[in-house]
């Protein structure tokens, strides 16, 4: 992470390593050097837990930059169908 004025983050999206869980999304975040993650909320059971996220964040020196409600086909109906 760079405190440049002119410094876009860049993160990446945890639905990007799908099927592999949040947990990759961070650790391959780190590796290849982006800024912070997106987490898409899944079926991955740490994806509906801030304080697992949170920890993850500080564990591996990311920012959540942000949090993708279950859209996606794969997790529509994740909290039901009046969640």
């Amino acid at each position: 992470m760079t405190d440049s004025p002119h410094h876009i983050p860049v993160h990446l999206s945890t639905s990007s390593v799908y099927p592999e869980n949040a947990a990759y999304g961070f650790d391959l975040a780190q590796r290849l050097g982006y800024d912070g993650v997106e987490v898409m909320v899944w079926t991955d059971p740490v994806t509906q837990e801030a304080g697992a996220l949170k920890a993850l964040a500080e564990l591996h020196g990311l920012q959540i930059g942000a949090i993708h409600a279950p859209t996606l086909l794969l997790a529509q109906r994740l909290w039901g169908w009046d969640p």
